[in-house]
């Protein structure tokens, strides 16, 4: 596709046509996995699994790039360079967040600093935040660091990997795989690079590690905020792909891996589901992938481009390409809509500008924004 070519498709909001259209930025990228910006800047931050990040500016790409941490980067399986988070306070502070795979496939979070020159960080100022081992298979690293509304630092980890989760990290609560975690980086230093916010809810628990904000994960590659709720897409297995939602303040949630696949129990006839949350939106991969391997979680539309999308909720799947969206209620999922938009490829993951807009990343290379279509 060229820059600016697109697919489009209407749906009927209120007796009004909604046509939504992908629109290619124009730059190619080398194994993109993820887009983002701090709030109300111009910029765009493309960040490639390799371990580079590029800066995307007036449709061009700047030719240096903000930071290559490439040369400690594994790329092996599903590792690499997966996610970043600009400090709620980055105006001021100039610190960011990395997620990626070190070259001893640890899972690593790691805080950096802009540098005094425009359109680069500072190479020098990493900051280790979280490493967690990931030792024995290369799928399963999670990917996604994220600030939500409260100010606190979130990591979804995946639960190291191999089928069935062998090693049981999901349900054991001293394993931070398999886990959404959440700490305080507020006053983040070498000695002591995070504290536990105490509304965390295991802390001063005996056998239960105090970062855990939510647990029973398979692979949550991507969750979003929207005010206080908390949308976690957790990839499925062999047959299920689920979304859990939650008000923030739920801490503590088990969403059921391994013992549960979405609303199924996971390789048996019966289960005891007894304290654990069940998803709110699934999908059957049904026979052969038909509908899909991998679910891509997105976000909630809050951009103003689009008004009649407030609330909706965006999501892919890696294998099917589609755009879906739906409303999440108090009385449920309703507003389930495919848009007809599989012009993309393979979507590895959503991602937002500065103004809140909806991109996705193809493994093609190429980035494109969610755009309303043409009337005509």
């Amino acid at each position: 596709m060229t820059a600016g070519a697109g697919a489009s498709a209407t749906v009927t909001y209120s007796n009004s046509a909604l046509t939504l259209a992908l629109s290619d930025i124009g730059p190619v990228f080398t194994d993109p996995t993820f887009v983002i910006a701090p709030p109300g800047d111009e910029r765009l931050f493309v960040l490639e699994r390799r371990g580079v990040i590029r800066i995307v500016r007036d449709g061009a790409v700047l030719t240096q790039p903000w930071l290559d941490i490439s040369a400690n980067v594994f790329t092996g399986g599903e590792g690499g360079l997966l996610s970043m988070a600009f400090d709620p306070n980055f105006a001021a502070n100039g610190y960011f967040y990395l997620y990626y795979t070190d070259l001893a496939r640890n899972i690593v979070v790691e805080r950096y600093t802009r540098s005094p020159t425009p359109n680069l960080a500072d190479p020098t100022s990493a900051l280790t935040i979280l490493r967690v081992a990931h030792p024995q298979f290369t799928n399963h690293f999670g990917g996604l660091v994220a600030f939500g509304p409260d100010g606190m630092l979130y990591a979804g980890l995946g639960d190291g990997g191999g089928a069935g989760d062998p090693s049981g990290n999901a349900q054991d609560p001293n394993a931070l795989l398999g886990k959404l975690l959440r700490v305080d980086v507020r006053s983040a230093t070498a000695g002591l690079p995070y504290t536990i916010a105490p509304t965390n809810p295991y802390v001063n628990q005996p056998l239960r590690r105090p970062e855990i904000w939510a647990a029973g994960l398979r692979n949550p590659w991507r969750y979003a905020f929207d005010g206080e709720q908390l949308y976690i897409a957790d990839v499925g297995q062999d047959a299920r792909e689920e979304v859990n939602l939650a008000a923030l303040s739920q801490g503590g949630l088990n969403y059921g891996w391994d013992i549960m696949e979405g609303s199924a129990c996971h390789e048996a006839a019966t289960c005891d589901r007894t304290g654990l949350t069940l998803p709110v939106f699934e999908y059957e991969q049904g026979a052969a992938k038909v509908n899909g391997c991998a679910i891509t979680g997105g976000y909630v539309y809050r951009g103003a481009a689009l008004p009649e999308l407030a609330g909706r909720y965006f999501y892919s799947d890696y294998c099917r390409g589609f755009v879906k969206s739906f409303f999440a209620t108090g009385a449920g999922i309703v507003e389930q809509r495919d848009w007809g938009l599989n012009t993309a490829g393979q979507v590895v993951s959503f991602g937002r500008d500065g103004a809140g807009e909806l991109y996705l990343v193809s493994a093609s290379g190429r980035i494109f924004r969610l755009v309303r279509g043409s009337t005509g």
